[in-house]
């Protein structure tokens, strides 16, 4: 147990907030939560000290710098953790003059940069010989008419942050030409830049997550390896349920680029198994506390603690597997695509039920901490029922149904 007057301040109340507040108070680091947006539930954690709101901070990024100048006497040397794209590029861009009162966990500009923007990880990741999807260039109107493109297709953004601002998604994907210059149309009538990636397909539980912790001096020391089983929703969503994995050759290529880009810190690279070639493909790097932390924390490697050490108390941090091998599970969203989506995902009841009958963790619900659960449920009644009244809403769920099937069903 560690105890000392230096806390942690949470960019962002999310699922991945809250697994960071409790891997961090779980070691007596007081936390305070920054709530970002309407359905944060971190807050809501028995094990805050304090939070703190700027529901404005998508559309006014700035409002979180006012935020930690108004309290850095009182917050004075306590490190800050991202849990998002939008809260680790405020961080970055102003990692000088936050760090007069603050241990910032978040790289320089020039170097999460490259994980940020799509384009630059895919370039360096090419210059070294990873394996990426296939790109057939800028998603313009040349491209899309004249290139030999073999359909479906990802329209993939370059920067995240204003494409899911306006869409709420984080890529498109196109079935044939006519899709594909619609959507280019679209995104250059609003100055958008993307790129067009070729769509590996196959279910889920082809993905591959290798986390990793990389000290002040460029060494792993700490690292897990982890396999999505479901995502919500389902093929192009996050994960919902995954559970330790051992897939050694996604380390070297991983560390390889982390290098070449002089990475520091914890890093969290997605890989999807390509099943026409059976070669992993690159398709993320996070450079943050990110959703399936909670697993890893489980499994021994506890990501935010060996931040907060190495920063704070300037330790030489290092951690291992425990061996547990369970599953992770974001229980309501399971419950809710596994009721709706099931047929889309092709499982049975008992492949559905499998991962509650092994060593579990679930994202959310915990008898010692209810409370953000009970909030998700909440807010989950509350969604389910507009969704219910709402002839738009049952449209687009139709929309999306239909949309998940064409990929999922889709031979290999």
């Amino acid at each position: 147990m560690v105890s000392n007057r230096f806390g942690a301040v949470v960019i962002g109340g999310s699922i991945t907030g809250l697994s960071t507040v409790r891997a961090l108070a779980s070691h007596g680091i007081p936390v305070a939560v920054v709530v970002t947006n309407p359905n944060d539930i971190a807050h809501h954690s028995r094990w805050v000290y304090e939070y703190h709101m700027i529901l404005e901070f998508i559309t006014q990024p700035e409002s979180l710098l006012d935020l930690l100048e108004q309290h850095s006497q009182r917050w004075n040397r306590w490190v800050v953790l991202a849990n998002s794209d939008e809260a680790v590029t405020v961080l970055s861009r102003n990692r000088e003059h936050l760090e007069r009162w603050y241990r910032v966990i978040a790289p320089p500009w020039e170097v999460i940069s490259n994980l940020l923007r799509k384009d630059l990880t895919y370039n360096k990741a090419r210059v070294l010989g990873i394996d990426t999807p296939h790109s057939y260039g800028n998603a313009t109107l040349e491209v899309a008419a004249h290139t030999d493109i073999a359909f479906p297709v990802v329209v993939k953004p370059v920067e995240s942050r204003p494409f899911v601002l306006r869409f709420g998604v984080k890529l498109f994907v196109a079935h044939n030409r006519t899709e594909l210059l619609r959507c280019i149309q679209e995104l250059q009538s609003l100055g958008l830049r993307a790129q067009i990636f070729d769509l590996v397909p196959g279910p889920d539980d082809l993905f591959y997550n290798y986390s990793v912790y990389i000290d002040r001096y460029g060494e792993p020391v700490a690292e897990l390896t982890m396999r999505k089983l479901r995502k919500s929703p389902p093929f192009f969503g996050v994960c919902r349920v995954a559970e330790t994995a051992r897939v050694t050759h996604l380390r070297k290529p991983t560390l390889e680029l982390l290098r070449y880009i002089g990475w520091r810190g914890m890093a969290n690279a997605e890989y999807k198994l390509d099943p026409r070639d059976g070669r992993y493909r690159l398709m993320d790097i996070n450079g943050r506390c990110f959703l399936m932390q909670g697993l890893a924390w489980r499994a021994g490697v506890n990501y935010p603690l060996l931040a907060w050490r190495e920063s704070v108390l300037n330790e030489n941090v290092s951690a291992s597997p425990n061996g547990w091998n369970g599953v992770w599970i974001h229980l309501l969203d399971d419950l809710y695509y596994g009721t709706f989506f099931r047929n889309v995902e092709h499982l049975s009841l008992q492949q559905y039920i499998a991962p509650y009958r092994r060593p579990k963790t679930y994202a959310v619900w915990s008898a010692n901490d209810p409370k953000p659960f009970l909030m998700q449920c909440y807010q989950a009644i509350r969604k389910a029922a507009s969704a219910a009244v709402s002839p738009h809403n049952r449209a687009i769920l139709r929309s999306h149904v239909q949309g998940m099937s064409r990929e999922v069903e889709k031979p290999v």
